[in-house]
């Protein structure tokens, strides 16, 4: 029910975007074809998933596609954006099957027993699958049919256009799609692709540890999760301490049988540092046989994962022989394998997860600074051993080992960071994290063992080692669970099984060779470094990917069809496919052949062969050959892709499972995708987007309360890195405001255009004239740059901010001399252009209705283009920039606005008399014409420092430097090192131009220029010059011996006298 507070003005600014939309539509702004010799950019999005309405998630990081696809039409290029629909895998198949038996249980629509309406089921928090289609404006009527897959995928897609229709969006419509066997052209695309695959040994069978849904029997991907998307298997050592005899109470059953606490750890090669293992005494805990007849002691939830995994007597089944307090294992016998002591004991720890690993955890003090935390507060409190019945037999012999030796750090390595970080108790749990990752990260990249079979050895040599040692003599096993909490669509939390499964081995080193080589180059853009190194991390690690199951949406593999390929698996190449879609079919469901008139069973492998592949021609391509072909030079146009963008999630799956499939297909690095941007997940005023928040916006939602191009300039501004951004409902209101104004400043300016002067009066007013052009040059570049970086923000900072701020700017300076006519017009069009990738639809419509006519009427031999898409983005005035003039600009802005703020002072303390001003007689203003000697010394060696590009912070320490070279003179070695600090500083206000020894404009002649101005707006009587070294007659006047001291060059002094 949300409405701004500008109604009005929305409702116009909505019906200007309709009338933009028309004429796009009618003038196929965005259907792009091969231009032969053109340059071309091609662009995509990840196909969202058609489950639901778009939302502002989706619209954030498809606005980057957006906005850059129209900056690359304005900058000349060709630029392509198609647009797919997912529909593969479990989440549309689990929630027809939620609502078909949510239909059944509860009638259609739900109610209770009391005949009312539900929302959620009984007893729980959740809502019905109904009500969430409700929720999406679906009439009752229409619901039932949901229980159909298929319906979703012919009810969201065209929606989904729609909607992304009115958002002004430049996609070429002609080549979308829909996924799964839906769209059989699509189908049979997907077949070619894991056929070549397959024959070329990337997709291999087997069984794997598979993040799996005991409910859906079948392996669950990222795209078929509920809760718990990114997480993979996490391999474990589970290590057996056996339980010795006499059994503990409570487990006297237990006697006789080889029982074991299963320890999961990530740390093999500490086990000979063993003194004890911990137990959550809150804890529950059970007894569970294995296949070898052994029992192992551990919790529920771990059991349950190696139940999948082949560990348990019975595949599958996880009954427990006996349920056990954690109190009861407190004080247990225990033999550790590889341990130094003969017997330790189960001791308590408070910290212990149920939820992750076993709930047993095995104690190497020596190298974890949680296990040494915990055990000596036990050694040192009498009171805590006796509240939990240990003895002190059990505590106080065991002293850390040392196995570990680290290079300057020595062979305890928990101990010393636990003092490096001031923990002092098992509670400090900031000061444990930072002492953690100190000591893990020390051990296992610089660590060498010192005892056992693996002595003198690096610990990361060692670790697999020990690890296959214990397995091989049954000291341990292998253990997997999922790195996180994993719940599938239909409400399962999910296990690592081993499952018979197809996978991709992306492990293979020979095939991460050319992908390494490619992510690393800088020919790559990311456009950010630390999106270059997520990609260099994922493409490291990354190893055997499951990319089947048996059941939900998708296409089935071509030699085995009882498998569905997986959803992260069917879309990895099928950019290329978007390429010749309008060959194929005319529709989205493939149901309307396309221009080689053949229906989807007549397509071929050897079809893809050839266009894809640039295979020899032969009959079993089954299209004629000119034909063919020009799908296949359609193809080599637009490839390789030349940008994706996504979100961040993204980038250790399908992003990089893009790049390897494209090598794997196409056996070039010319052929992998040119760069990918991802971004920060949207949060809406601050928090993340929830329904119960009531900031669960979607995007048509979006266009009702603010319209496209407000919602857009939002988006922009919400933010540009892998942060999570922000969209605030305040930017879209004003948002809105702002572009009302532009709209009728525009109109009005235009409406008058003839009254504007058309000549040079007076070379004062020809320097603000040369001015307005120069600083619109700075804006042009810095919005080309800022584009061309993917940096929005900075876009709206030039583009709006900026770009008005010049135009009063212009005003105030001419002052009565005026607006020039031609330099007003090459304002309007340069913002109305600079502002088209992100207003689009204002930007169209005051050029159709206001800018063209009266540039027809004013030049009418001129030809112009229709729409703003066929304009180019505009060029400077000049061949450069006129850094000169612009330093002269920044100067007087600076100078003023400290000019100001002293004027306003020195009159606060003043009365006026009624109906004046308050005036001053006059300012003397100090100007430095150049640097001191000395002051020139410092530059030079600031200028020979090294500054961070982006930040331009100083990344080096020039101190030294300084005080080396002014030793002789403590006096100039003070003020040189001040000097230096503020320069410093300037640089990351003003940047690197700050250090030049002459500045590039002349101090006197520009404040000559603004002399008039300055005594108008501050009533001041008169304002007189002086240079420093002119300044003798004041030296030793308190008056003027602060100024003087101050003044450097481009920073003038005022004395008001």
């Amino acid at each position: 029910d949300y409405n701004p507070p500008n109604v009005l003005r929305r409702d116009q600014l909505l019906a200007n975007e309709k009338k933009a939309q028309e004429i796009w539509a009618a003038n196929k702004s965005y259907e792009r074809n091969p231009e032969p010799g053109a340059p071309k950019y091609f662009v995509t999005f990840p196909y969202p998933y058609m489950n639901g309405i778009l939302h502002l998630g989706h619209a954030y990081s498809m606005s980057k596609c957006e906005f850059t696809i129209r900056y690359k039409r304005l900058k000349g290029y060709n630029a392509l954006w198609p647009f797919g629909f997912h529909c593969t895998g479990m989440p549309i198949s689990a929630a027809a099957e939620k609502l078909k038996r949510e239909l059944e249980r509860f009638g259609t629509p739900p109610r209770d027993q009391e005949g009312k309406l539900l929302e959620k089921y009984p007893d729980t928090p959740n809502p019905l699958q109904y009500h969430i289609l409700r929720e999406m404006k679906i009439p009752d009527e229409e619901i039932p049919r949901f229980t159909d897959p298929i319906h979703w995928l012919m009810y969201f897609p065209p929606l989904a256009k729609t909607h992304l229709d009115t958002f002004g969006i430049g996609v070429d419509w002609r080549r979308s799609f829909i996924t799964t066997p839906a769209n059989p052209y699509y189908d049979a695309f997907i077949r070619w692709q894991f056929n070549r695959l397959r024959a070329d040994n990337r997709v291999i069978f087997g069984k794997r540890p598979s993040v799996f849904s005991p409910l859906d029997k079948q392996l669950c991907a990222d795209h078929d999760r509920a809760e718990g998307e990114g997480f993979g298997p996490q391999e474990y050592t589970l290590i057996k301490l056996q339980v010795l005899e006499p059994m503990p109470k409570g487990l006297e059953s237990l006697a006789g049988r080889k029982v074991f606490l299963v320890a999961a750890t990530l740390r093999p090669e500490t086990m000979y540092g063993q003194t004890n293992c911990f137990i959550l005494p809150t804890g529950t805990y059970g007894a569970f046989e294995t296949k070898d007849d052994e029992v192992f002691i551990c919790s529920e939830r771990s059991a349950r994962n190696m139940a999948y995994q082949g560990v348990t007597k019975v595949p599958e089944q996880w009954p427990s022989l006996l349920q056990i307090p954690g109190t009861a294992l407190l004080g247990a016998r225990l033999k550790a394998p590889l341990a130094k002591f003969e017997v330790v004991y189960a001791l308590p720890m408070l910290s212990i997860s149920m939820d992750k690993g076993t709930g047993v955890v095995t104690s190497v003090p020596s190298d974890a600074p949680d296990d040494w935390a915990t055990l000596f507060e036990l050694q040192k409190k009498e009171a805590f051993r006796a509240k939990f019945g240990l003895t002190d037999e059990m505590v106080l012999p065991f002293q850390p080992v040392p196995i570990i030796d680290i290079p300057e750090v020595g062979d305890l390595v928990a101990i010393k960071s636990c003092e490096m970080y001031k923990v002092n108790s098992p509670n400090d749990a900031p000061q444990l994290k930072l002492a953690k990752e100190f000591a893990y990260q020390k051990g296992f990249y610089e660590g060498i063992m010192k005892v056992g079979e693996f002595a003198g050895m690096k610990v990361a040599e060692a670790k697999p080692l020990v690890k296959a040692y214990m397995i091989s003599n049954g000291l341990a096993c292998q253990y997997y669970e999922p790195e996180g909490k994993v719940v599938s669509r239909s409400g399962d939390e999910c296990v690592v099984a081993f499952c018979d499964q197809w996978y991709i081995n992306y492990g293979d080193q020979e095939w991460k060779k050319p992908i390494m080589e490619h992510v690393t180059d800088p020919a790559f853009r990311t456009f950010a470094d630390n999106t270059r190194r997520n990609f260099e991390e994922t493409v490291d690690w990354l190893h055997e990917w499951g990319c089947s199951r048996e059941f939900g949406l998708g296409t089935h593999l071509p030699w085995d069809p009882k498998y569905v390929i997986e959803s992260l698996s069917d879309s990895t190449i099928y950019m290329a496919y978007y390429t010749i879609v309008p060959y194929l079919h005319q529709d989205i469901n493939g149901e309307v052949p396309g221009r080689f008139g053949v229906k989807a069973d007549k397509i071929t492998d050897a079809l893809f062969d050839y266009i894809f592949i640039g295979t020899p021609y032969s009959e079993a391509v089954g299209i004629p050959e000119e034909l063919a072909k020009q799908a296949r030079d359609e193809f080599a146009y637009w490839y390789p892709l030349d940008l994706r963008c996504s979100a961040k999630d993204l980038v250790k799956n399908h992003l990089t499972f893009s790049l390897f499939n494209h090598y794997a297909i196409w056996k070039s690095k010319e052929m992998i995708p040119r760069g990918f941007f991802c971004n920060g997940y949207i949060l809406v005023n601050g928090d993340k987007m929830s329904k119960s928040k009531g900031n669960f916006i979607t995007i048509t939602e979006a266009i009702s309360k603010f319209g496209a191009d407000a919602t857009r300039i939002a988006l922009a501004d919400a933010g540009d890195t892998l942060d999570d951004a922000n969209f605030t409902v305040e930017n879209a209101d004003n948002a809105i405001l702002k572009l009302y104004n532009l709209e009728n400043w525009v109109k009005m300016t235009l409406d008058h255009i003839d009254t504007l002067r058309a000549d040079v009066p007076d070379p004062r007013t020809k320097y603000f004239d040369d001015l307005f052009e120069a600083e619109m040059d700075r804006i042009i570049h810095g919005t080309d740059s800022a584009y061309d970086r993917m940096v929005h923000r900075d876009v709206l900072k030039f583009a709006f901010f900026d770009f008005v701020g010049i135009r009063e700017e212009y005003r105030l300076n001419v002052g009565t001399a005026g607006l020039r006519r031609d330099l007003i017009l090459r304002y309007i069009q340069t913002q109305l252009l600079i502002l088209y990738p992100i207003t689009p639809h204002l930007s169209e419509v005051c050029y159709q209705q206001f800018l063209l006519p009266v540039l027809k009427r004013l030049h009418p031999d001129q030809q112009y283009p229709e729409v703003l898409d066929k304009f180019t983005f505009p060029k400077l005035s000049r061949e450069s920039l006129q850094p000169g003039l612009l330093a002269a600009n920044q100067f007087i802005r600076a100078f003023s606005k400290g000019f100001r703020a002293t004027v306003e002072k020195l009159k606060s303390g003043k009365k006026p008399k009624a109906g004046e001003e308050v005036s001053l007689e006059k300012a003397v203003i100090i100007i430095a014409s150049e640097y001191l000697e000395w002051q020139k010394a410092a530059l030079t060696v600031l200028s020979g420092a090294k500054f961070d590009q982006t930040t331009r912070e100083c990344l080096e320490d020039w101190k030294p430097k300084v005080k080396d070279m002014f030793s002789s003179n403590s006096d100039i070695m003070k003020k040189a090192l001040q000097f230096g600090s503020y320069m410093v500083n300037e640089v990351k206000e003003l940047g690197l131009g700050v250090l030049e020894h002459k500045l590039p404009y002349d101090q006197r002649e520009t404040l000559l220029i603004y002399e008039e101005l300055l005594k108008k707006e501050f009533h001041i009587k008169a304002i007189e010059i002086i240079d420093l070294k002119d300044t003798a007659q004041f030296q030793g006047n308190k008056t003027y011996a602060n100024a003087l001291n101050n003044t450097l060059p481009g920073k003038p002094q005022v004395i008001f006298v």
